[in-house]
């Protein structure tokens, strides 16, 4: 339909609420800039005339552009073909269908692919799946992160949304429930990628092959993961737009508050951009078998949705002046950034091994690292089972061992391999098993050690898991390397 309108050499659009004796004025308000079809009516042609009641000649579309720009939304360029569509953001297209109304639901999704440009087969009876099914195809041939830039309204009995958030987080997929969530998102226009982004829906979810940020939170020393969406409010063009996100499952995120789009000035420096791999992004959240044993499994409803999904985890806690070396942590696919947890989803127990590069050095006020005066590697295995005689750990100095290491890293990237696999290669390579030690900086030798604890946090994980406590002070000239004197034990 869109393009008949557009091939067309004059369309008419017939107001019948509109009164012969009706100002000019008023002729906005009539119900066919209500309608979602309407739309693409008023979008596609280069020649249009609007009647009355009486088929009254009331104006052309060039005569009334000021009016119907002020009304849509949809910029005067736009509407009189002086600007291509293609230069839209999608999250801007959106906005202009947000508020129509539809008589059936599929066409909410239906009335909007002709402004797209795509294409997608009528399916009647399959209800709000339609629109759904319209992102997932303009997410496959548009490259454009804006469709992830929309936002609910919150609840009227809520407070600030930055603020009711914080109160108990909320999260959801990243797709829209509607182009009425997009009625924010008016003035985002398009910001020239850094690179071009690689979407695909596939299985219930989208590959996205692209750069994360992350920005540190002091709190916790942890860091946040923030979805770039590649465009900018019309007024701010120093400002870039975010969604946060919440990691889950074997690389998969969901949205974290769906009531608040990001802002961040260019110049605010946000922590370095997380390396492009191949992650998920989750349209819905997700549905898991234990949600349907109800009375079977302890829920907290209370608890962090995110902490629930997790059956086992391993948890790192480091001292003031020490962190995590994001681009070298194994498997990363299963490491929480924020919580600083590695962990477990379902029935995967045989793979609770893990592996991080820890620093330590100084850090600016805001927590960023700044210089790195010493470098140890930490590893662990059979941290799925509470029982301590299961769990083994070591940290070693990681100058000290770095061609073991690195041959080790090469051998296990990419892969996930299983816990008594993992112990093999430890052995193999000679790496000890030792509760301490003694790490050369550049300016003096520290103390590193660790202390295991069994704890309970819903927020964190569904069940007990271990947290990992380091300990970091200087080192006196005599200590020597310390050990357990024990050996890494390849059974589990």
């Amino acid at each position: 339909m869109y393009s008949w309108y557009a091939q067309a050499e004059v369309c008419y659009a017939y107001l019948s609420d509109l009164k012969t004796t009706a100002p000019l004025e008023t002729l906005t308000n009539c119900h066919w800039f209500s309608r979602g079809w309407t739309l693409q009516e008023l979008i596609a042609p280069k020649r249009m005339i609007f009647f009355d009641e009486n088929w009254n000649q009331r104006g052309t579309k060039k005569d009334l552009v000021d009016r119907l720009s002020h009304k849509t939304g949809i910029p005067k360029a736009i509407l009189l073909h002086q600007r291509p569509l293609s230069s839209v953001s999608v999250a801007q297209k959106m906005s202009w269908a947000a508020g129509r109304k539809t008589t059936k639901v599929e066409d909410t999704a239906y009335c909007l692919l002709g402004i797209f440009g795509v294409h997608l087969p009528f399916l009647y009876g399959e209800g709000h799946r339609a629109f759904r099914r319209l992102q997932d195809t303009i997410v496959s041939s548009v490259p454009d992160l804006s469709i992830f830039a929309w936002k609910l309204q919150p609840p009227p009995s809520s407070t600030d949304p930055a603020e009711r958030n914080l109160q108990r987080r909320e999260y959801c997929g990243v797709y829209a429930p509607s182009p009425s969530a997009f009625a924010a998102s008016r003035s985002f226009v398009k910001r020239k990628a850094f690179g071009r982004p690689e979407l695909l829906p596939m299985n219930g979810s989208i590959m996205a092959r692209m750069q994360f940020l992350i920005e540190m939170t002091p709190k916790n020393g942890g860091y946040r993961y923030l979805l770039p969406l590649d465009c900018h409010p019309e007024s701010k063009p120093d400002v870039t737009l975010y969604v946060r996100l919440r990691k889950l499952g074997h690389n998969e995120f969901v949205r974290e508050n769906p009531y608040d789009v990001v802002e961040f000035p260019q110049t605010k420096l946000l922590d370095r951009p997380i390396i492009p791999v191949s992650r998920y992004l989750l349209p819905e959240l997700p549905f898991h078998e234990e949600d349907a044993l109800i009375g079977q499994i302890p829920r907290n409803p209370n608890a962090d949705f995110v902490g629930q999904t997790r059956t086992c985890a391993l948890q790192v806690k480091l001292p003031e002046g020490m962190w995590l070396h994001m681009l070298d942590v194994w498997p990363g696919h299963r490491f929480d950034a924020e919580d600083h947890i590695f962990y477990l989803g379902g029935h995967d127990a045989g793979h609770d091994s893990a592996m991080a590069r820890l620093r330590g050095g100084r850090l600016s006020e805001a927590g960023e690292p700044m210089q790195v005066d010493f470098e140890c590697i930490f590893c662990a295995a059979g941290w799925s089972s509470t029982n301590p005689d299961s769990r083994q750990c070591t940290v070693l100095d990681y100058g000290r061992f770095a061609s073991a290491l690195s041959e080790f890293r090469a051998e296990v990237c990419g892969w996930d391999f299983r816990t008594s696999h993992f112990l093999e290669r430890l052995v193999y390579h000679g790496m000890p098993r030792a509760s301490s030690a003694v790490v050369q900086g550049k300016k003096s030798r520290m103390h590193v050690s660790f202390k295991g604890s069994l704890v309970q946090d819903p927020n964190i994980c569904r069940n007990k898991f271990w947290r990992i406590e380091f300990l970091c002070s200087p080192c006196e000239e005599h200590d020597a390397q310390a050990s357990d004197g024990a050996r890494i034990d390849r059974t589990v």
